[in-house]
């Protein structure tokens, strides 16, 4: 399936169904199929290797963060014991990895794999100026949607001269931890400055090239600027989000009934399918 060729309108109302569903749902089966469908449709607009690699970056480091800082500080109970890196004391309570904080990281972990898979997606697969106008054509405040675009602009941009410095610091012989802990530091902050500095000069200098021109964000969005929306792409987005209405819907429903404020007997298979799925 190639999904890169789909409308803008369709890709934002995927990341959105995604990005809504990884906060509803809660069931690990759930969680996975998500992310699971959110990287299939990422796969389908066919990336480049270099997109894949940050990806897999992105996807591991998100996952490895969040299993293990919660394996290790999970106080919720019950709380299975696996090995202490510090035993317990007589006034400390030991720093553990717990099961239940292990399971509970990958869980969270699964919507954050969803949701930036998702907006992954969007950004790669939808050119920079087909983006702008589809944005631009919201009933949004120009203003804020100038700015997002213009930092999801930027980003590919400040990547590349991060490439190209590190590349530089290989060349002259630069390898992290080499010299020890205190000097990596060291180099890795002095990159981040200049990078800073020159993404600041580039954002006024687009803020002066919008002076110049005339730009003015209190003026209606303009019209006319992006190719109408397919029939089958107009079905499919109103599936989306008419399924993510009625899984918003139930979940109401069931922290309702959770809560004690609202039962239903008819709705009694609802809320066990809440319960079980979603």
């Amino acid at each position: 399936m190639q999904t890169a060729t789909l409308h803008p309108y369709t890709k934002l109302s995927l990341s959105f169904f995604f990005s809504l569903l990884s906060v509803l749902l809660d069931q690990p089966r759930s969680l996975f199929l998500l992310a699971l469908f959110s990287w299939l449709i990422l796969l389908g607009s066919r990336p480049s290797k270099p997109v894949l690699k940050m990806h897999l970056i992105l996807v591991l480091t998100t996952v490895w963060g969040l299993v293990v800082s919660q394996g290790l500080f999970y106080r919720d109970f019950p709380r299975t014991v696996l090995f202490c890196l510090i035993p317990p004391g007589e006034s400390f309570s030991g720093l553990c990895l717990i099961k239940e904080g292990l399971f509970y990281g990958l869980v969270q972990s699964l919507r954050l794999v969803a949701a930036l898979s998702a907006g992954l997606y969007l950004v790669t697969s939808t050119p920079k100026e087909l983006l702008f106008r589809a944005v631009s054509a919201l009933p949004l405040p120009r203003g804020l949607t100038l700015m997002a675009l213009a930092a999801v602009r930027f980003l590919p941009a400040v990547a590349d001269d991060l490439r190209l410095v590190r590349q530089a610091l290989r060349l002259r012989g630069y390898r992290p931890l080499k010299r020890g802990l205190l000097y990596t530091v060291k180099t890795e902050l002095s990159i981040v400055y200049p990078l800073l500095a020159k993404a600041v000069r580039q954002a006024r200098a687009l803020s002066d090239t919008l002076l110049t021109r005339g730009f003015d964000p209190l003026l209606p969005p303009p019209k006319g600027l992006l190719p109408p929306v397919r029939l089958v792409e107009k079905i499919l987005v109103t599936f989306l989000l008419l399924a993510a209405f009625l899984v918003l819907a139930a979940k109401i429903l069931f922290w309702l009934y959770f809560q004690g404020v609202f039962y239903e007997e008819a709705l009694r298979p609802l809320y066990a399918l809440v319960r079980r799925f979603l």
